[in-house]
């Protein structure tokens, strides 16, 4: 989970139940030496011992900013944290001793994998071109490993947005066209219009190339080539991928993710989440879209899923509507959609993950010791279950767990949380 630090203390009793996940923050240069060589990591060391405390992993973002260590003031400050574009640093050098000062000093402390700046592919998060944050990145991988072989490198995670360019240009390469259009679409169902025209709903292939040729659209698949190219090249471990669209939107996002990553390179999700601006959906409806979301990541092979926000806010609103789908309330209140994740947390403790799609469900499964957890619903109809005595279930968008009433059980198109003793294999009727 993602949350805001300044509100944390809402949030300490459920952020104790997630012992063992993962979250991350970012560390910038130009904030951490507004001097050169008067560097302050009060607020980092804070970060670090409070995930410490709470015994949660901290991975961190390393991004340069911008400030005297690019040669010029910021173009753009967004937020209350003023926030700025980075870019190229003027010495590499003193690039590389930053992040030599970052993998010593954090590393002691538990810290051991580092993304390298963050949605390049936005003017708002760079302000130099692919080939220079190749070269960023290729420093930091470097100083990184040197310091301790066992760091991990990650890329910056492109945005959201930028796959759907990504997953349509694919297919029109591949002389799909309709293909390409009907993605788009599917993708940006939730989008459309957000942008002025910058995503609009593409009626034509002419249309859709108009779009890919945009100078957005250049950048974005300018940037997923070069996060390619990180991969191909060894430079980054791990590659990073952010994703708010709709659930119906993850198979067009995995097609994609396998065809342009190599194989030996695994996929976090750093950010997932459900941007939805007009949404006027329950929290039940809104829970049950963040479990397919999340099984049909984890079950596609993302080695790990960080659910941002963990919590609302005052903010994130937009005409009634909340924009990002917390899983608390802005007060912490635990809403469906947390007390599930938090299951799925505990389920996934030393457990072998694996996909469900047999027998007319979808969904995802951890075994452990002989016993199962899955979180499935069914494509078309109600699919039954043999789970065995004492069995419980938890539909996503309820807040309490269920004993089923005698050995079998009935999944339906809601997405539903499974806990039997049996394995998957004797659950579902499949041969594994």
């Amino acid at each position: 989970m993602k949350w805001a630090t300044a509100r944390q203390d809402r949030y300490t009793g459920y952020l104790t139940s997630l012992k063992g996940t993962t979250t991350f923050q970012e560390i910038v240069w130009c904030n951490v030496e507004e001097t050169p060589g008067h560097p302050n990591w009060r607020k980092t060391d804070r970060l670090v011992k409070t995930t410490e405390r709470l015994g949660i992993n901290l991975v961190l973002k390393i991004r340069v900013g911008a400030c005297w260590a690019t040669g010029g003031a910021a173009k753009m400050v967004r937020g209350k944290g003023n926030k700025t574009e980075s870019a190229m640093p003027t010495d590499l050098g003193a690039y590389a001793q930053f992040v030599r000062q970052v993998a010593t000093r954090y590393g002691p402390q538990g810290v051991h994998t580092y993304a390298i700046e963050n949605e390049v592919n936005s003017e708002s998060f760079w302000d130099d071109t692919p080939q220079d944050y190749i070269r960023l990145t290729e420093t930091a991988a470097h100083t990184l490993r040197a310091v301790d072989p066992q760091n991990q490198v990650v890329d910056a995670g492109m945005s959201s947005t930028s796959y759907g360019y990504g997953i349509a240009d694919r297919l029109l390469r591949a002389s799909r066209d309709a293909a390409a259009v009907a993605a788009f679409n599917t993708y940006f169902e939730r989008r459309i219009g957000t942008r002025g025209q910058q995503i609009p709903h593409v009626s034509s292939v002419a249309q859709l190339r108009s779009v890919l040729d945009s100078a957005q659209g250049r950048r974005n698949l300018s940037y997923l080539a070069a996060a390619r190219t990180l991969a191909e090249r060894g430079i980054v471990n791990v590659r990073q991928v952010h994703f708010y669209e709709p659930s119906t939107a993850v198979p067009l996002l995995l097609d994609y993710l396998k065809a342009e990553t190599p194989a030996n390179v695994p996929i976090e999700a750093w950010e997932v989440g459900s941007f939805w601006k007009d949404a006027s959906a329950s929290d039940a409806a809104r829970a049950q879209e963040m479990a397919r979301t999340v099984a049909l990541l984890l079950a596609g092979g993302v080695k790990e899923v960080i659910w941002l926000p963990l919590a609302s806010n005052e903010n994130n609103r937009h005409g009634g509507a909340e924009i990002r789908y917390g899983l608390l309330a802005p007060d912490g209140t635990v809403r469906s959609a947390g007390a599930l994740l938090a299951q799925l947390v505990a389920a996934s403790r030393g457990a072998t993950v694996e996909p469900v799609t047999g027998g007319g469900l979808q969904g995802v499964a951890f075994s452990r010791s002989g016993a199962s957890t899955l979180l499935v619903w069914s494509r078309q109809a109600g699919v039954r279950l043999d789970v065995g005595s004492g069995a419980s279930t938890l539909p996503a968008g309820q807040s309490s767990q269920t004993t089923v009433p005698g050995t079998t059980t009935t999944v339906g198109r809601t997405p539903e949380l499974v806990h039997t003793d049996r394995s998957v294999q004797q659950v579902t009727g499949t041969t594994g």
